[in-house]
């Protein structure tokens, strides 16, 4: 200690080491916001009843199962009126029902995937409002911005925080009820059909987290006030499934198989992974006449469409958040 320090121990004194690179500081921001949320017992809540879709998944594909040992009897019958009414396909005239396992199989995750999207619709609306919003209300931006926190690092950790709850609520339990389905079923016939679907899941799951991640994201940067950013999330999730519907139905049909289709962030979402999954290629190779599986297809919105929608969206909403980040940076610099 210098002579000053000695008699005047209280003095502050610049530190002339070097700090660190921080080049894990997004893993913090990570850890804390997943604990934070996690002290929720509303949030703890959504993330576990999630469990109870992929048992029910898992069940389901154990019944296909045992449909094709009992094709036949009274209830290989009673099984194939559930599948008719629960994955809206008609199978009754089909002998070698194990031929179909593959289509049964991918019918079932796009089914599990659109009741799940009502999960992430709330878990998201728990989770990602306050991220950024709350750090502006208690201006914590300055603690942040100082070395060797970034925008970008800061960014990116808001939004990992924001798509684990997401993978929570639709990657982690379709990977898990696939896995399980395999061990008990056997699999589908090849691996390479099941790895293919596994990675299907993945995609799927992946393009959820990307989306919601990014929009909750954009709309908690442009307030501190986290109870509007919920509303701007509902919003901009049901809003235009309202409007979506109202277009549908006032339209002609084949004006809404384009952009005009592609207005709800949900459809879009599921007519990606519809086109992911190959569906309807599935179900031109199959022999099933098209009134059986009619009323399992979704609207045959063009891909593109869909995929060209949800990058804007993305790439826009990214924009904000950055863009809305960097100002905070500059301006905690200047504290």
């Amino acid at each position: 200690m210098t002579t000053a320090a000695t008699t005047n121990p209280n003095r502050y004194r610049r530190w002339d080491g070097e700090l660190n690179r921080g080049n894990r500081a997004w893993l913090v921001i990570v850890v804390t916001g997943i604990r934070l949320a996690l002290k929720e017992r509303k949030t703890r809540t959504l993330v576990m009843t999630v469990s109870g879709v992929a048992l029910g998944n898992c069940i389901i594909l154990y019944v296909l199962s045992l449909l094709e040992l009992v094709t036949g009897t009274e209830q290989g019958r009673a099984i194939l009126e559930f599948v008719r009414a629960f994955l809206r396909v008609d199978i009754s005239g089909v002998t070698r029902i194990e031929e179909y396992r593959e289509i049964l199989w991918r019918v079932l995750f796009l089914l599990v995937i659109k009741v799940e999207l009502f999960w992430v619709l709330l878990t998201v609306s728990k989770v990602g409002p306050g991220l950024i919003a709350h750090d502006l209300r208690h201006r914590a931006l300055p603690i942040y911005f100082a070395k060797p926190v970034t925008p970008l690092t800061y960014v990116l950790g808001k939004w990992i925080v924001v798509a684990a709850f997401v993978a929570m609520v639709v990657l982690v339990p379709n990977l898990f009820s696939m896995i399980v389905g395999v061990l008990i079923t056997g699999g589908l016939h090849t691996w390479g059909q099941t790895l293919g679907l596994g990675w299907d899941l993945l995609v799927s799951g992946l393009l959820i987290c990307v989306t919601s991640g990014a929009i909750v994201l954009a709309l908690s940067s442009l307030t501190s006030d986290h109870r509007y950013v919920t509303v701007g999330w509902l919003a901009v999730c049901l809003l235009p499934i309202f409007a979506q519907g109202i277009l549908d139905e006032s339209l002609p049909a084949g004006s809404t198989l384009g952009w005009l289709g592609c207005i709800s962030l949900r459809d879009n979402v599921m007519t990606v992974t519809d086109w992911l999954f190959g569906m309807r290629g599935l179900w031109e190779a199959s022999t099933l006449p098209t009134e059986a599986f009619a009323e399992s297809m979704l609207k045959p919105v063009r891909p593109i469409c869909a995929i060209t929608v949800l990058s804007g969206w993305v790439v826009c909403a990214m924009l904000v958040t950055y863009w809305r980040v960097v100002t905070f940076s500059r301006s905690a610099a200047n504290v």
